[in-house]
């Protein structure tokens, strides 16, 4: 185990050292600014308006609103989302353009403050947003004014949010009358290069709650589109200068069902307007055809005469700072779109220049620490912008520029920001051959080992070969081996030590080499393993076996990325009972018929749309109460006497469960918000799901069916569509599974001493059972319904993506912590559900449980290993994301199996009340293990 908590905490880092590790520059040397006088700024000050979340629609009075571009005013484009052009994390990226230092960016903001880089700062908005700007350095200097509304205003379940972006604007406007009065703030606001920033979340929190096409957000839109003007007219009246520029957009984008974080174009594009001082005016597109971006959508938003200029998200960065003269942001990735700006030719030229510096100096510093930390006869530079080509260039861009030729100098500047890019690529990837190596060469020595573990302690194979003189011969260890791994260890160590390298280079390099030393000392089981194969002619049988569960394990590989694939796995499933025992009677047919039947039903969750899109709670009250029916026939067919009293009320809390999701959606359909009764009810169903089973008696299917009522009714709490039917069908099937294995484990096994099987842990703890083929596709079944209840009614990027209307029972003031461990816990019951009748399964056939785990542990990393070549670190967020994830989950399926099986194993066996009967367990003997197992 403790091992396994080494390799595990060590790949998982590793992973982030060698794809997602950023290690940003906390200063500049100097100050890259445009070479220009203070009187040459094409803006005094620069105002930033950010919508929480924007969605591209048309209306009839979209022509009417004021940020509508038109010919002589505003220009637009759309934002789009790319990871090489965003290298900050988390959803406010757009805010760290003036705080870019974000080497810290995982630990609290009073913790770790990054540095301010930018001017004066005026802000108004939400609370989650204070704290990355609230902790500057510079704060304390008074660079900084915030305003803030209360989290509570926040409420998806109000009437219409739209008040909290009215709540910004009426602060605006107070602040500019207090201005008027008020000589030193006056002062302070006519300083240069200022800065004024609007969160506008009201749109939002509309969107989530009534959907972008509804009334509330189109009547929210014209609220923030009255506001903008009136701000402007704001500004213009204090200054009456003229040189403000405004920039409008948002920070990602929405579906029409009110949900984001996923790869749909409606989420990752966002419209952006800037308008003002020192910023261009729309241009007719026929003057750029050969550049001109267009779509469809052109057309709809009647703006196909007004060229279109889409940038990447970063690149606001360098435009905002370089219309107001201030440095762009050391770690900015952004490219300045020069053709946003009404400046003259020479201010292009200079400020791009500066901006070309800025990724210049990235690049250097990222190669001087490679070259400092690499030694000299391993380290290859970057031979496309070498130290002399860098000095050519920049002497090339500053003689354009005095000669005037601010074309020549803005070409030339483009190109060397792109091999500045392909610099910092290349040095960021650095490491990431050997690294890649040492992860490959440290996955495979670990499943080796496991498979070794495994034959060695919990199989036959040294019983039936180890103590015959070919076995001993084979269990003999060869000295080629730790010379080998001595000598890999060594040069490891000696390479590391000279380069100076990190502590946990020394535990990345070196744990494969343990492994293997460990693979070493336990490779004799294998090759008595092989050897018994090849004495008994089982090559052929042994290899299919194989091939079988290599195809499985591809099936639950590619269910990541293709979701009905599940569909082929679960057929499959269905017919096993068929194909692998011949059945017969009419219990056993209609066993194999009833299996096969939940099977077919559970696929064809893989073909609906993903859950998330839209509610429809009928879907969710109808589940509940098909659910209580059934339980109710279960009960009658198992008999009364062996169901405990506590699911009685069980029942009871179902269709109370079923009773709030009505008016609970009700009440916010009509805009009355979360009635506090239904909240309170919701929250003690929750607590008390847990104390149910507890109450239960120790009858297998008697706890089993309390613990699927105790898990039944906050998952129908936290539903919105079908995923109620898929838990109804997932629990049926589990039932059947359970049916099958203890019917088809032994001889001559009678179906209605199921009724009578109690849990008895105690003595099924080491019962010296070893492991069968059968044990081996019990292992396989139990990950694929895991996968199964992952991805049954949704897929990577619907868990990514958030939507209130899941918590609404529980809570709709917005509560990230809350919503989001209310949202992990409903993915995390249909594994629960699972992991108990696989507990089940387990007790009634004896099977060793960490026999079991290893079988898991082998399986999962073999996924692992293949997910770990498909990580991505270029793309949208999601693909990004997504590659990640999958890796991730597979890593973290064997401890959170871990962690399930003990609560499963606590919910199916722990009571709160000590039973009185002397019943013993009806347990099954010990499977024959003088042969491998049938299936």
């Amino acid at each position: 185990l403790w091992i396994f908590i080494i390799c595990y905490v060590a790949y998982i880092s590793l992973i982030f050292e060698a794809y997602m590790r950023l290690k940003p520059i906390n200063h500049y040397k100097e100050k890259l600014i445009p070479r220009v006088s203070t009187r040459s700024l094409v803006a005094q000050r620069l105002h930033q308006m950010i919508l929480g979340r924007v969605h591209l629609i048309v209306t009839n009075e979209t022509n009417k609103h004021f940020l509508k571009p038109i010919e002589n005013e505003r220009l637009y484009s759309l934002d789009v989302s790319s990871l090489k052009k965003k290298k900050t994390l988390g959803g406010i990226r757009l805010k760290r353009t003036w705080a870019s230092n974000l080497s810290k960016v995982n630990k609290a903001p009073q913790k770790s403050p990054p540095q301010y880089e930018g001017e004066p700062y005026s802000q108004w908005c939400r609370p989650k947003v204070m704290p990355y700007l609230i902790y500057l350095h510079d704060a304390e200097k008074g660079h900084i004014e915030t305003f803030m509304y209360e989290a509570k205003d926040e409420d998806f379940g109000s009437s219409d949010a739209s008040k909290l972006d009215t709540w910004v604007f009426d602060q605006v406007e107070s602040f500019f009358k207090n201005a008027h009065e008020d000589s030193k703030l006056k002062e302070r606001l006519h300083q240069d290069r200022i800065v004024f920033f609007l969160h506008l979340l009201g749109i939002d929190t509309n969107g989530h709650a009534h959907k972008p096409h509804s009334e509330e957000y189109q009547r929210n839109i014209e609220i923030v589109d009255t506001g903008v003007k009136k701000v402007q007219k704001m500004f213009e009246e204090f200054y009456k200068d003229n040189k403000t520029a405004f920039v409008f957009t948002s920070d990602h984008g929405m579906t029409d069902w009110g949900s984001h974080g996923a790869g749909d174009p409606s989420e990752t594009e966002v419209p952006i307007v800037a308008w003002g001082a020192g910023f261009a005016a729309p241009e007719d597109p026929s003057k750029f055809r050969e550049r001109m971006l267009y779509d469809d959508r052109v057309e709809k938003w009647g703006l196909a005469h007004v060229r279109r200029h889409d940038m990447n998200q970063a690149d606001l960065a360098p435009l905002m700072a370089s219309v107001i003269g201030i440095p762009v942001p050391v770690n900015s990735m952004g490219s300045l779109p020069v053709e946003y700006m009404n400046a003259s030719e020479m201010y292009k030229a200079e400020a791009l220049f500066a901006n070309c510096r800025q990724l210049l100096f990235q690049y250097r510093t990222k190669r001087a620490q490679k070259e400092k930390d690499t030694l000299g006869l391993f380290y290859r530079p970057f031979q496309l912008l070498m130290p002399d080509r860098e000095m050519e260039m920049l002497t090339d861009i500053r003689k354009h520029i005095k000669d005037e030729e601010y074309q020549e100098a803005i070409d030339l500047s483009h190109y060397l920001m792109s091999l500045s890019e392909r610099g910092l690529d290349y040095y960021h990837n650095y490491d990431r051959p050997a690294l890649t190596a040492t992860i490959t060469l440290g996955f495979l020595g670990w499943i080796v080992l496991v498979i070794c573990h495994l034959l060695q302690d919990h199989s036959a194979v040294l019983r039936m070969g180890g103590n015959t003189v070919e076995g001993r011969r084979a269990q003999r260890q060869s000295l080629v081996w730790p010379v080998l791994l001595t000598l890999w260890g060594t040069a490891a160590f000696l390479l590391l030590s000279i380069q100076n390298a990190p502590l946990q280079y020394y535990l990345y390099f070196l744990t494969p080499v343990g492994l293997w030393w460990l693979v070493y000392q336990r490779l004799g089981s294998l090759r008595v393993a092989m050897l018994i194969i090849t004495a008994f002619n089982m090559v052929w049988e042994v290899g299919i076996r194989f091939l079988f569960i290599f195809v499985g394990i591809e099936i639950l590989v590619v269910s990541f990325f293709l979701r009905p694939i599940l569909s082929v796995g679960l057929l499959c499933l269905g017919l096993w009972p068929v194909v692998m025992y011949s059945l017969q009677g009419s219990a056993e047919t209609s066993m194999r018929l009833g299996w096969f039947g939940a099977c077919v039903l559970l696929a064809s969750f893989t073909f609906v749309p993903v859950v998330g899109k839209e509610a429809f709670y009928p879907a969710v009250e109808f589940a509940g109460l098909a659910s209580f029916c059934v339980g109710a026939f279960f009960i009658y067919r198992i008999g009364g006497a062996q169901v405990p009293n506590v699911m009685y009320v069980q029942g009871v809390a179902v269709v109370a469960s079923v009773y709030l999701v009505h008016t609970t959606a009700f009440s916010i359909q009509q805009q009355e918000g979360l009635p506090p009764i239904n909240q309170y009810m919701a929250w003690a169903i929750l607590g008390m799901s847990f104390i149910f089973p507890l109450l239960g008696s120790r009858i297998v299917l008697g706890r089993l069916m309390s613990v699927s009522a105790a898990l039944l009714c906050p998952f129908l709490l936290l539903s919105i569509r079908h995923e109620a039917f898929f838990y109804l069908a997932l629990t049926i099937a589990m039932y059947l599974w359970l049916i099958l294995e203890y019917y088809l484990a032994g001889e001559n096994v009678q179906l209605a001493a199921l009724k009578h099987a109690m849990w008895d842990a105690d003595k099924t703890k080491d019962t010296g059972r070893v492991l069968e083929w059968s044990d081996l596709r019990r292992a396989y079944f139990y990950l694929f319904f895991i996968m199964l209840a992952f991805f049954g009614t949704g897929n990577i990027a619907s868990i990514n993506s958030f939507d209130p209307s899941f918590v609404y029972c529980f809570v709709t003031v917005f509560s990230p912590f809350v919503m989001g461990s209310l949202l992990l816990f409903k993915t995390i019951i249909p594994f629960l559900l699972v992991t108990c009748f696989f507990q089940a399964i387990c007790t009634l056939i004896q099977v060793p449980q960490q026999a079991m785990f290893y079988m898991f542990l082998v399986m999962s990393d073999f996924m692992a290993l293949q997910f770990f070549f498909l990580i991505r670190t270029e793309g949208s967020w999601l693909d990004i994301g997504a590659s990640l994830s999958h890796f991730i989950i597979c890593m973290a399926t064997t401890v959170f199996l871990m962690l399930l099986l003990l609560i499963a194993k606590f919910l199916t066996t722990f009571n709160l009340i000590k039973s009185s009967g002397k019943e013993e367990p009806v347990l099954l003997s010990h499977v024959n293990t003088a042969r491998p197992h049938r299936d």
